[in-house]
């Protein structure tokens, strides 16, 4: 994924920063001594050097959504990770580096959030936005000590710092729940009570996808009634177990009942 984030921000860059593209390579290699050494036309530079979560991001709630199959999958959002990059450009000319230096620095400034169309690989589908932000030089570490750490001549950089999401846990996909039995008993005895709820779709004849909103549905001769939510979906409480009559009111239109077993495997009612 770390792959995919240089070639999004190359993107980035190639696309708002002012200079030719043939004349100035862009690179993600470690700026050692070695490296520079070997380089043989103007060279913009992106190190990664630090990697983190960021924490004040994470969220570990679970979203549900339902499939053409009937299925539900069930995942958690991806935790989003903070990649830090020293950034600089490479010329045999100071002012040739420092012009470069200025305009990456302008374009720094401008993005806040990577658009659609640069975005490559794995983010190109991403739940979630790549944010961008220009940071300190020393932001994680001291320039003096970067360089001697690399062997090289202390040199000017800006710090870059691309917040990307990295999916870590397995989606869950089952069947969904349209039965819930709870049972309760006093500790000093063995009998139990229990009460069941169930959950089911109203929707136009023949077509699952044309859902009615705001009807009543009762259970015939109880108290247990619930009224659908504007995706058509309702949930009973204090339902008997056996069979039942399912009641659909709406207003305006003659009510439909339809009789079913609890359990059952579903409760959608057609109308």
């Amino acid at each position: 994924m770390f792959d995919d984030a240089d070639e999004t921000l190359r993107e980035v860059l190639l696309a708002d920063v002012p200079v030719d593209r043939d004349e100035v390579d862009i690179t993600f290699e470690r700026p050692n001594r070695e490296w520079s050494s070997r380089l043989s036309k103007p060279t913009l530079n992106l190190f990664l050097f630090d990697i983190r979560e960021r924490v004040d991001f994470r969220d570990d709630s679970w979203v549900s959504t339902r499939g053409a199959d009937g299925k539900i999958t069930r995942a958690r959002g991806p935790r989003r990770v903070d990649l830090s990059y020293q950034v600089t450009a490479w010329t045999k000319e100071p002012g040739d580096e420092h012009r470069i230096l200025g305009r990456v620095m302008a374009t720094l400034f401008r993005q806040t959030q990577v658009a659609p169309e640069h975005l490559k690989g794995v983010l190109v589908n991403a739940s979630t936005p790549v944010l961008v932000r220009s940071m300190p030089p020393d932001f994680v570490t001291k320039p003096v000590d970067f360089w001697g750490v690399m062997d090289n001549d202390l040199r000017a950089s800006l710090t870059w710092v691309a917040t990307v999401p990295l999916d870590v846990f397995l989606p869950v996909t089952g069947p969904m729940v349209v039965t819930r039995e709870v049972r309760y008993r006093d500790r000093f005895s063995e009998d139990f009570e229990s009460f069941i709820r169930i959950g089911g779709l109203v929707h136009r004849r023949g077509d699952t996808g044309n859902v009615v909103a705001n009807a009543l549905v009762k259970v015939a001769g109880t108290g247990s009634e619930a009224t659908t939510g504007s995706d058509g979906r309702f949930v009973l409480p204090w339902v008997p177990r056996g069979l039942i009559t399912l009641r659909v009111e709406r207003p305006g239109e003659d009510a439909v009942e339809r009789e079913v077993s609890v359990p059952s495997e579903q409760y959608n009612l057609e109308v």
